[in-house]
Order: structure tokens, then C-alpha cells, then sequence
């Protein structure tokens, strides 16, 4: 598969990273192209991820038959105005966040192969969640991006009118978790533990919950496994029921919603 990156940035990087992380076997089969408007962004990626360098998204276009658009919205109308007279039944697959497909198939000639796929930056290790929404794909080029991508995680497929909620859920997940994890750790350092110490613990703890959660599939029944009555973990989990965890991360999701709302 050659795969070409329209755009150098923090997704795109991670989509490379989880594609050449550590499956030669696999990864030998993608050659990656990449151009960027900051050509000295374009040269770094092609140099972490062997990668071939290109001086304009036509030239990138002409390499690859994957198109990936890694850029900002904001940046979407030139990138398709520049690639798409040259795409001629090439897939492009927009990364772009609030950018419908009828606004892609908008910016580039009648009968484009367009698809919509949001990403999170889980891809880098392999543990990615990648929604589509399968466009005008044909069905070869669909099979061949669930392949790609299921190298760097799980592709679920969405209608696009569920993009919304579904990325505040599966692409924004990370940075919650991260902020979860930041905020258990400074609680350990609080009650006496080491920094790194608490990190570690904190880490090791939110992955192994999320593993046992993924194998068993019910979150509830894990929790109340753990919280037996009267012990440590039932009185901080009351603790953080009744300080409002449930709703924040209501309204955590309702705000990113809104935000990818906005921007259209």
C-alpha cells in the first residue's frame, strides 16, 4: 500500500509510528509519502518514518494510492483545491475534524473516492480506535484502509452522523484518561508517595482496568468486583460518586460535541 500524508503533524506521526512501530513483517508492505506546507516538518517525518518527502500535495497525489488528509480544517479547502485534479479514482481519507463528506466531495471533482476517518493518538502503540465513515469508497479500497489501519488499532465503521459523539468518546477518551491518570498520581504523591513512583502505579493501574474491562466487556461488573463493601476502594468510589465524576465527564463529552459543532 502506498499511503501519502497531506500534512506532517501530531496524527499523522502517530498513524506512521503505529504502521512501522514493530511488525516489519507488515509495515514493509507501506511506503509512506508525505508533504506539508513547513517543508522542514515534511523532511523530518520522512526521515523518522522512511518515508519520501514531496514538494507539493500533487506530487504526493501522484505516489500514492491512499491520500491521507492530516491537515486543519482551516486548511482543508487548498489541500483538496491542490490534489484533487489529480487524484483520477485515487482514495483520499480525511483525518479533518467537523468536515463533512459533502463539503470534502464539495472541494474535489465528481466522482472522488472520499471517506471520513477520525483517529486518536493510541495509534502510535498500536492501540488506536479508528471511526469511519465509508464515503464513496469503492469496496477494494474500503477493504484495503480497514487492513492499513487495523495494523494500529480497531477500525469500528459509524454512519457520519454519529462522528460527533463518537469522537468526543474515542478520540478525545485519551486525553480524559490522561488527566485521570495525572490527577490519581499528584493524589498519591499527596497521601506519600514517590512522583515517579505514583505515576507508575497510577499508569500500570488505568491499563490493567482498561484490559480486564475489554476482555470482559462490562465495566460495572469489574467495579463492583473490586468495591466489596466496607473495603478501600467502595469508599473512595463513593467518594468520587458523590463529588460528580459521573456528571463531569457528561459534560466533558457534551462540550467537545459542541465544539466539533461549532466549527462548522
Amino acid at each position: 500500500m502506498r499511503a501519502g500524508f497531506l500534512g506532517a503533524g501530531h496524527i499523522a506521526r502517530a498513524l506512521a509510528e503505529g504502521w512501522r512501530r514493530d511488525a516489519p513483517q507488515a509495515s514493509s508492505g507501506i511506503i509512506l509519502s508525505v508533504y506539508d506546507p513547513v517543508p522542514e516538518r515534511a523532511r523530518s517525518f520522512a526521515a523518522q518514518f522512511d518515508a519520501q518527502a514531496c514538494a507539493s500535495p500533487a506530487a504526493l497525489a501522484n505516489l500514492s494510492e491512499l491520500v491521507v488528509l492530516a491537515m486543519r480544517p482551516t486548511d482543508v479547502p487548498a489541500a483538496l483545491a491542490a490534489v484533487g485534479p489529480v487524484l483520477e479514482g485515487r482514495a483520499l481519507l480525511s483525518l479533518a475534524a467537523a468536515v463533512p463528506l459533502d463539503e470534502l466531495r464539495a472541494g474535489l471533482p465528481d466522482g472522488a473516492c472520499v471517506a471520513r476517518l477520525m483517529p486518536n493518538v493510541a495509534a502510535a502503540v498500536g492501540r488506536g480506535v479508528f471511526l469511519l465513515a465509508a464515503g464513496t469508497l469503492t469496496a477494494a479500497q474500503l477493504d484495503s484502509v480497514r487492513d492499513l489501519f487495523g495494523l494500529a488499532g480497531t477500525v469500528v465503521e459509524i454512519p457520519e452522523g454519529l462522528f460527533d459523539p463518537a469522537t468526543a468518546v474515542a478520540g478525545c477518551g485519551p486525553g480524559f484518561t490522561a488527566l485521570f491518570i495525572e490527577a490519581l498520581a499528584e493524589a498519591g504523591v499527596e497521601a506519600g508517595l514517590d512522583e515517579a513512583l505514583a505515576r507508575e502505579l497510577a499508569v500500570a493501574g488505568v491499563a490493567g482496568s482498561a484490559a480486564l474491562v475489554a476482555r470482559d466487556g462490562d465495566p460495572v461488573a469489574i467495579r463492583t468486583s473490586v468495591a466489596t463493601p466496607g473495603g478501600m476502594t467502595a469508599e473512595g468510589v463513593e467518594v468520587l460518586e458523590n463529588r460528580g465524576l459521573r456528571a463531569a465527564l457528561a459534560a466533558a463529552v457534551a462540550a467537545a460535541v459542541e465544539r466539533a459543532r461549532r466549527g462548522r
